[in-house]
C-alpha cells in the first residue's frame, strides 16, 4: 500500500503513492522524495496506439448511451443487458479515479493521480474541461504524496497568478467529498464572500454537477445550493420522477465554507481544508493563526485525520504576505521535528512562473521555458514563437523606469520563492526597486565577485600577521582584498595598535554580548566593511559582510578584530553592546574602535565626544543611520539611468535585509545595522599624514573636533 518506504539511496523515507504498492521511478518535488507506481504495459497506457506527436492528453467522451441516464435510480431500472454491457465501464472509471491513470506524452509515459484524472475527464469548469498542463501534474502528484504521508498535514503553494489552484482544489474537494463516509470538507477564503461566491458556487457546485450519475451520491438540498453540498438521505423522500433522487445508502458527507474567521473550525474534525488566497489574508487576520487553530481540527491525538490545500499569490508583507512567508518556510521537508513533521505540519511547494504561464504550453502540455528553435503550436492552437521567459523578462524590461510597477509584476508571476516575497515598494523606507535591481543583477554576473571564506592568524601566532584563507563554508563573505602592500596596515602606538587604513576604509560592527539566549536563537553578530572615495581603490562600495552567530561571544570578537587588522580599517559600533569594546581594550586594539562622531553627539550634551561607539537609542543616530543607508541606495545601488551600468553593491543578503527593515522595529535586522555604521563611519573625515623619518611607524594627525 501507498506510504512511506525506505530505499537504500536515500537517507530520509521515500513517499510511495501507488496504492498497489508497485514500485516504479523516484521524483524530487520541492525537496519531497516520491516514488510513482512501476510503468504497466503498453496496452494499459492511454494513446500507446498512436503516433508520437499524437499522443497528448484528450478526454474520452461517455458513451452515448450512458449520457442519457441522469440518476442511480434510472440506472437501477434500466434493462439487465444494457447495464451488464455498460458496467465494466462504469468499473474501470472507478479503478482509474482510485489508482490514477498513464498515458503517452509525446513518446513518454505520463502518470496522472486519481484526482487529477477526475479534473481532467469529469470536471467541467467555466472555460469547459481543462487541459493538460504539466505543472498541475507536479502539483497534484506532490499532494497526493502529502495525502499518504502520515507525517504531513497537507500542501501549501506559493504561486502566480491564473495558475489554476483554484479549480484544483475545488476538484480534490468534489473527488473527496463524494467517496468517503461522513466527513467534514471545508472551504475558506480571503473573506466569505470570495469563499462563498468564488469558490462554492463558481467552481464547487459546477464540478459535482458535471460528474456522470455512477460518481454522484444521494444529495440533499437543492441542486444549486448556495451554503452547502450535504451528501446526505433528503429530509423528504422525493418522488420517482425527480431525477436527483438516489436508490441506496448517502454518505452522510458535507462540503461547505465558512466566513473568514481565526476560529472558523474550531472544534470541528475536518477531513479536508482549503484556505485560498492565504497570501493575501490582512488583519486583523493573520494566516498562522488561523493555521494554528484549524491545523488541530486535522489531527487526534497523534493521528492526522485530514489534509490541507493552501495556496495564494503573495501580498506585500504588511498586508498578509509577511505571516504567509513564515508559514511557507517552516513548511519545509527538509527541516523536520523528532516526530518528523515540519514545524508547520504542511509540504511547501513553488513552480517558477514561466513553468505555469498560460498562453505558453504546446499542445503536450509541456511549458514553452526558453525560446523554440522553430514556432510550436500552442494549447490554444495559437502559434508560440517565443518562450515563457523571454516573453516576462520583455515585460520587465519594459518597467524598468517604474520600481513600483517592476516590483508588482516580479512578485505576481516570480521566478524563485525570494521573487514571490517581495515585498512592496511603497512599503519600505528604502527604494525596494533599486534594490531589486542590484539583487538580479548580482545573480547575473559570472563568476560572482564574492567569495567567502575566514581571517585567521599566520600559523596560529595571535597579534603577528592576519591572513586570508579562503573557504566555501566561512564565515566572511568579501567582494575585494586589500593589495599586499597594505594589508596588516597598522600603528604601535604607546602600547596600544592604531589602523593603519583609514583613508581607504572604515567598517561597522552590530555585536552582542551572551554566548546564550533564552530561547537559543539570539540575533547574529554582523560586520561590514565599506571603502569610502579614495584616488587608489575601488571606491563607495561595500567590501566584506559577515553575519554569525558563534557558540561564544569572544569567537565572534576575534573574527572581527582580525578582519579589522587585516583591513587596517577602524570601526563604529553599537555602545549598547559594550563586550567587544572591552575585548579590544585587553587585547591593545582599543584604538580600531572609533569615538562618536559629533556631528551625531547632541547639542550641550554632557556626554564625553570621545566615548567609543554610538549609542543605539538615540533618535538622531537612528534616523542618520537610515539616511546614510537611503543615500548610499539612491546613489550606488540598481540601474544607473544616466550611464546604463549597476552599482557594486554585491552582498545580496544586505540587500535582502534592507528591504525588509522597520525603523521601528531594528532588533532583527542585524546586517542593515552593520552597515548603516559602516557608512556614518564614513562620513567622518580624516586627513592624511605626512611621513616621518621612522620608517616602521605611521603617524596620523588628530582630526578637527567638527571636521566631518
Amino acid at each position: 500500500m501507498a506510504g512511506l518506504v525506505d530505499i537504500e539511496e536515500y537517507e530520509d523515507p521515500v513517499v510511495n503513492v501507488c496504492s498497489n504498492n508497485t514500485s516504479g521511478e523516484v521524483i524530487d518535488i520541492s525537496g519531497l522524495c516520491i516514488q510513482l507506481p512501476k510503468v504497466p504495459e503498453d496496452k494499459e497506457i492511454l494513446f500507446h496506439d498512436l503516433p508520437e506527436k499524437e499522443q497528448y492528453w484528450r478526454r474520452t467522451p461517455m458513451p452515448k448511451d450512458l449520457l442519457t441516464i441522469r440518476s442511480m435510480d434510472e440506472w437501477a431500472e434500466s434493462p439487465r443487458e444494457f447495464r451488464a454491457r455498460y458496467t465494466p465501464y462504469i468499473q474501470k472509471e472507478f479503478t482509474r479515479r482510485r489508482e490514477g491513470v498513464w498515458f503517452y506524452n509525446n513518446g513518454k509515459p505520463t502518470y496522472l493521480t486519481g484526482r487529477h484524472y477526475m479534473m481532467l475527464q469529469w470536471s467541467k469548469i467555466d472555460i469547459g474541461y481543462p487541459s493538460f498542463l504539466d505543472f498541475q501534474r507536479k502539483l497534484f502528484t506532490h499532494f497526493l504524496a502529502c495525502e499518504v504521508d502520515s507525517r504531513s498535514l497537507g500542501q501549501i503553494y506559493t504561486k502566480c497568478r491564473r495558475s489554476g489552484y483554484t479549480n484544483m482544489s475545488a476538484c480534490i474537494e468534489v473527488d473527496e467529498g463524494t467517496q468517503v463516509k461522513e466527513k467534514l470538507l471545508g472551504i475558506m477564503s480571503k473573506t466569505g464572500k470570495d469563499a462563498q461566491e468564488n469558490i462554492f458556487m463558481k467552481k464547487v457546485v459546477p464540478i459535482f454537477k458535471s460528474y456522470p450519475f455512477f460518481f454522484k451520491p444521494i444529495q440533499d438540498g437543492t441542486t444549486n445550493p448556495r451554503m452547502e453540498l450535504a451528501f446526505r438521505e433528503p429530509s423528504k423522500r422525493i418522488t420517482k420522477n425527480n431525477k436527483t433522487s438516489h436508490k441506496g445508502e448517502a454518505l452522510d458527507t458535507i462540503v461547505n465554507w465558512k466566513n473568514t474567521t481565526a476560529n472558523a473550525y474550531d472544534g470541528e474534525k475536518l477531513h479536508m481544508l482549503y484556505l485560498d488566497e492565504a497570501g493575501k489574508w490582512e488583519r486583523p487576520l493573520d494566516i498562522q493563526d488561523v493555521w494554528r487553530i484549524h491545523r488541530t481540527c486535522l489531527i487526534v491525538g497523534r493521528r492526522v485525520i485530514g489534509k490541507a490545500l493552501v495556496g495564494s499569490t503573495v501580498n506585500p508583507l504588511d498586508r498578509g504576505g509577511a505571516q504567509f512567508k513564515k508559514l511557507y518556510y517552516n513548511s519545509d521537508p527538509y527541516e523536520r521535528n523528532s516526530n518528523g513533521r515540519t514545524k508547520s505540519g504542511l509540504y511547501k511547494i513553488f513552480i517558477p512562473a514561466y513553468d505555469a504561464l498560460e498562453g505558453f504550453f504546446d499542445k503536450h502540455g509541456n511549458p514553452v521555458v526558453d525560446d523554440p528553435k522553430e514556432p510550436v503550436e500552442g494549447l490554444d492552437g495559437e502559434v508560440i514563437d517565443i518562450g515563457a521567459k523571454t516573453y516576462l523578462n520583455n515585460e520587465r524590461k519594459a518597467l524598468m523606469g517604474d520600481p513600483y510597477e517592476l516590483n508588482e509584476v516580479i512578485r505576481q508571476f516570480p521566478f524563485s520563492e525570494d521573487e514571490a516575497f517581495r515585498d512592496s515598494t511603497k512599503s519600505s523606507h528604502f527604494n525596494i526597486g533599486k534594490i531589486y535591481e542590484q539583487i538580479a543583477h548580482n545573480e547575473e554576473v559570472y563568476p560572482s565577485p564574492v567569495i567567502r571564506g575566514n581571517f585567521m592568524w599566520r600559523d596560529g601566532v595571535q597579534d603577528s600577521e592576519v591572513v586570508w584563507s579562503p573557504d566555501k563554508n566561512g564565515k566572511w563573505r568579501v567582494s575585494w582584498l586589500p593589495p599586499e602592500g597594505t594589508r596588516n596596515s597598522k600603528v604601535s602606538k604607546h602600547g596600544k595598535y592604531h589602523p593603519g587604513n583609514p583613508l581607504i576604509g572604515v567598517g561597522g560592527v552590530d555585536s552582542y554580548d551572551l554566548d546564550k539566549t533564552v530561547d537559543g536563537r539570539g540575533s547574529k553578530g554582523a560586520c561590514h566593511f565599506y571603502n569610502k572615495f579614495n584616488m587608489q581603490h575601488p571606491s563607495n562600495i561595500f567590501v566584506a559582510e559577515y553575519a554569525e552567530r558563534p557558540p561564544l561571544a569572544r569567537i565572534f570578537y576575534e573574527d572581527i578584530l582580525m578582519a579589522s587588522v587585516f583591513y587596517g580599517y577602524p570601526l563604529l559600533i553599537e555602545n549598547n553592546k559594550y563586550g567587544i569594546v572591552r575585548y579590544f581594550e585587553a587585547r591593545g586594539y582599543d584604538e580600531y574602535v572609533m569615538n562618536r562622531p559629533e556631528h551625531l553627539t547632541p547639542p550641550g550634551s554632557a556626554q564625553n565626544s570621545k566615548t567609543k561607539g554610538i549609542p543605539s537609542n538615540s533618535k538622531d543616530v537612528i534616523q542618520a543611520h537610515a539616511q546614510a543607508i537611503e543615500a548610499y541606495v539612491h546613489e550606488h545601488v540598481g540601474l544607473n539611468n544616466e550611464t546604463g551600468s549597476y552599482g557594486r553593491m554585491y552582498f545580496s543578503r544586505t540587500l535582502e535585509d534592507w528591504i525588509g527593515f522597520n525603523i521601528d522595529d531594528r532588533t532583527k535586522f542585524d546586517m542593515t545595522i552593520s552597515a548603516g555604521l559602516a557608512l556614518l563611519a564614513s562620513q567622518k573625515a580624516i586627513k592624511e599624514v605626512k611621513k616621518s623619518d621612522l620608517s616602521d611607524k605611521v603617524f596620523f594627525r588628530r582630526f578637527k573636533p567638527r571636521e566631518f
